[in-house]
């Protein structure tokens, strides 16, 4: 017999729990699951509660009662601020990187109340762990008896002794030494992002300063520049900064900033685990006061990867530099239930077991999505290899990894211990009808980056029709790094020989350029556009044995060889270096180089030789590795003298060519 219960008592739990909530300062997941009809009447009966306090809304119609309703998708829309109440309605969808937001925005003696009918969550395996996860909250079910709720113990008074620990070393930051940046890290919650604005306005208080705040976008770095203007009287706000009297805080993007390199008083790097390390060391090299800020554990993505390598870095090139860490919590007490539940669900908190054994021979082995939910100890361990690498990993991927059939998990063991994931998707396979539509532009397929870039870009249809798999992301346990176990994943990866090629997609560097190459990768395709978050191009890279992968290739060294020096023309030398030793070598038996013996003696000129130069390059590319730097600014992109001078920290044009003579000269004598 279906049981009934009048509204009021379902209304008597919410105000128990919220009561019991406020009591412990910590936050309660209720689940409120029924018809469409019976959800109604239930948000009717609680009517009364959300119109005493402060309720933001995540997905759904808005109710009268919710001072904020944003899109399910849109939950870092109410980062930087706080409620009461958070109204969760999943039966208009759900977006794990918006849910895990949004409910950091409820303070401690507040509810996530999440709307779901019984089948919203039916059906993909990914919906399986969720349906599990959230039986683990208070439900109050349609039909069923209502929940016991456990008693909380009182909280304890609230600590800001971090928070203001962490304030006052951010503003030595500015006022101290210089070359001793700050690195600052935090789980979601305790005030890091409140930390950093505070600061900031206390700062422009008592100077006049200019501070520059970086990080992935502005919606991550919001709640710093609600903060500060909290502090701030009379403070004029525009939109990517604030204005007090004649100082600002200002927001920049990290490759805007690496291309300009504004001057500031002081600069902070928010949510740096997000920021490729190659970005993070050329801002530490450049600004003498920084302070780095990230998230260990949140939605923003893993700060471990940061850690561990960028760390260590800044500890050899910036010995007196000074970390902070802040443990307690602001927003709620310690031990909060809904944290651990979330952390739970969403493995954000999944650590790697250290590894001290020797390294023995490695099993490898698609792991399919069943046993990943059977085996909940393989899921974190390979999870927490994708958090600890330098990737930008959200419960998104969690879902994804767990939901989309096209997505597959691989990983290597060893003593029964996971060392290494690769993450990979099915492409290709498109028929002749959508190739159509995509090369005039009419639709774009989800998915199948690769294969839409190569009919798209290149003209390739046969690429797309064929078979393919993209390696999305590539992981290795941080104590075994080095150990050439990527490789090896890759090398048995491409042994199983189950697709016609693979591919990859990512933010070129030196570092990622050379590991694909020497796996027998190459580069098709370089992006025309930064990322604004990396401040990197992406590229693609493939391997595998058809013919059009020649063409491609073709392409690619044309495309090269005549937008290093214009679309281009900015990537570091490095980088250039990379990419060029990705091209096969062509004759070059027609240079004339006793007129580049006589420029290098001081002869003629360099308009005289500048086109012998620029063939001898193109021609002979295992001589961009012996090259010097100058010879990539001035001949490969083809920067003017003054560029060049002020780059190598030379007077002007003569002390400049005359050291592109010398270097030059060095290196025909070395060729000989």
């Amino acid at each position: 017999m279906a049981l009934s219960y009048e509204p009021s008592k379902y209304r008597h739990v919410f105000v128990e729990l919220l009561k019991s909530a406020l009591f412990s300062n910590h936050r309660f997941g209720l689940v409120l699951e029924g018809d469409d009809n019976w959800i109604k009447q239930q948000c009717s009966a609680l009517s009364p509660i959300f119109s005493q306090n402060v309720v933001f809304q995540l997905g759904g119609n808005q109710i009268d009662e919710s001072k904020k309703s944003v899109r399910y998708n849109q939950g870092h829309f109410l980062l930087g601020q706080e409620c009461r109440i958070l109204i969760c309605d999943l039966r208009s969808g759900f977006d794990a990187n918006a849910f895990t937001a949004a409910s950091g925005t409820v303070l401690g003696g507040g509810i996530v109340l999440i709307i779901k009918n019984p089948d919203t969550f039916k059906g993909s395996i990914a919906k399986k762990w969720l349906n599990g996860a959230f039986s683990k909250l208070n439900v109050i079910s349609q039909n069923s008896l209502l929940p016991s709720l456990s008693v909380s113990e009182q909280a304890s008074k609230k600590s800001f002794e971090e928070q203001h620990n962490a304030i006052e070393k951010i503003i030595r930051v500015a006022d101290g030494h210089r070359k001793r940046p700050l690195i600052m890290t935090a789980d979601r919650g305790r005030g890091k992002s409140s930390a950093l604005g505070i600061a900031a306005a206390k700062l422009i208080i008592k100077k006049q300063r200019h501070i520059i705040v970086t990080a992935p976008s502005i919606a991550a770095v919001q709640p710093v520049f609600e903060h500060a203007k909290r502090e701030l009287v009379n403070v004029v706000e525009k939109k990517t900064s604030l204005q007090y009297g004649q100082a600002t805080i200002e927001f920049v993007a990290p490759d805007d900033l690496l291309t300009r390199l504004p001057n500031c008083d002081c600069l902070f790097v928010d949510e740096a685990a997000a920021i490729p390390i190659p970005i993070l060391q050329k801002i530490a090299l450049h600004y003498n006061r920084c302070v780095f800020s990230s998230t260990i554990h949140g939605y923003e993505g893993s700060g471990r990867g940061f850690s561990l390598k960028f760390q260590a870095w800044l500890k050899t090139v910036r010995p007196n530099g000074n970390t902070v860490h802040i443990r307690q919590p602001i927003r709620w007490a310690d031990n909060d239930s809904f944290e651990e539940w979330l952390f739970d669900t969403f493995l954000l908190n999944a650590e790697n077991e250290p590894y001290a054994e020797p390294l023995s021979k490695t099993t490898f082995c698609r792991i399919p999505q069943q046993q990943l939910i059977e085996q909940p100890h393989i899921l974190k361990s390979c999870f927490a290899l994708l958090v600890s690498a330098h990737y930008q990993t959200t419960p998104n991927d969690l879902l994804l990894l767990l939901s989309d059939e096209a997505v597959h998990v691989y990983a290597a063991f060893t003593n029964n211990q996971c060392v290494g994931c690769i993450l990979a998707v099915e492409e290709g396979e498109l028929d002749d009808d959508i190739l159509s539509d995509i090369q005039n532009g009419s639709r774009r397929p989800k998915g199948h980056l690769v294969p839409v870039l190569l009919s798209n870009h290149l003209g390739l249809s046969e690429a797309a029709q064929q078979r393919s798999l993209r390696i999305m992301r590539i992981a290795v346990h941080p104590d075994l790094h080095s150990r050439g176990i990527g490789s090896e994943m890759l090398s048995k990866l491409l042994g199983l020989n189950e697709y016609e090629y693979y591919s990859s997609s990512f933010g070129a560097t030196e570092e990622l350029i050379r590991f694909w190459h020497n796996n027998e990768f190459v580069p098709i395709k370089l992006g025309s556009h930064k990322d604004q978050a990396s401040g990197t191009y992406s590229v693609v890279m493939v391997h595998g044995q058809h013919g059009w992968i020649d063409d491609a290739q073709q392409y690619f060294r044309d495309a090269l060889c005549y937008g290093v020096s214009s679309t281009w023309s900015e990537i570091d030398t490095c980088l250039v270096r990379a990419l060029l030793g990705t091209l096969a070598p062509l004759s070059s038996s027609s240079i004339p180089y006793s007129l580049l013996k006589r420029y290098a003696g001081g002869g003629a000129n360099f308009d005289s030789v500048a086109a012998i130069l620029d063939k001898w390059w193109q021609a002979e590319t295992s001589l961009i590795t012996k090259v010097e730097d100058l010879f990539i600014r001035r001949v490969v992109q083809r920067k003017a003298w003054s560029y060049c001078a002020r780059e190598f920290g030379l007077t002007g044009k003569k002390q400049t060519e005359k050291m592109f003579r010398e270097q030059l000269g060095k290196l025909l004598k070395s060729l000989n």
